[in-house]
């Protein structure tokens, strides 16, 4: 057996003219574009078939590997596999506040703010966050996606006296 015949790409007609179209549209990401293509030159039902992955690999400036991987990310999970990159089941760097410390900002928010001040700002959050101990470090932008994530918005608003 020759390089990429252990993982055969065979397409209909439907994929390769989905597989066409995305990779000439450009609105795709480079990545689903790139794997198109690959999938179009790898596909052995095409009469321009009979492309080794070296042959592809060469054409289009790629591993001979990815050319490879991508021919059996098809074969045994189909065009979505191929086409669509793994999203990752835990984010690489995991969140600062969670559960209950996101309920301590959330009953934080709620109350008054402190004297002098008409309403909660991201950044008064954030000092108030540090001072009562609840996290070390954190940023105004992780506080303000933790207050949209519960449907807050925030804006000058002024309390009432």
């Amino acid at each position: 057996m020759g390089a990429g015949t252990k993982y055969n790409v065979r397409l209909t007609p439907e994929q390769r003219e989905d597989f066409q179209q995305i990779a000439r549209n450009g609105y795709q990401s480079a990545k689903m574009i790139l794997h198109a293509r690959i999938l179009l030159m790898a596909d052995r039902a095409h009469p321009e078939g009979n492309w080794t992955d070296q042959q592809i690999a060469q054409a289009l400036s790629v591993h001979p590997n990815t050319v490879a991987r991508i021919r059996k990310l098809f074969a045994t999970g189909g065009e979505e596999r191929a086409l669509n990159r793994k999203v990752r089941e835990v984010p690489p760097v995991p969140p600062k506040i969670t559960g209950e410390k996101a309920q301590k900002l959330l009953e934080l928010y709620a109350s008054e703010p402190p004297a002098g001040r008409g309403y909660w700002s991201l950044s008064l959050l954030v000092s108030e966050l540090k001072a009562r101990g609840l996290v070390k470090s954190i940023c105004r932008e992780t506080v303000r996606k933790v207050l949209k994530e519960h449907g807050i918005v925030l804006s000058r608003r002024k309390l009432s006296p």
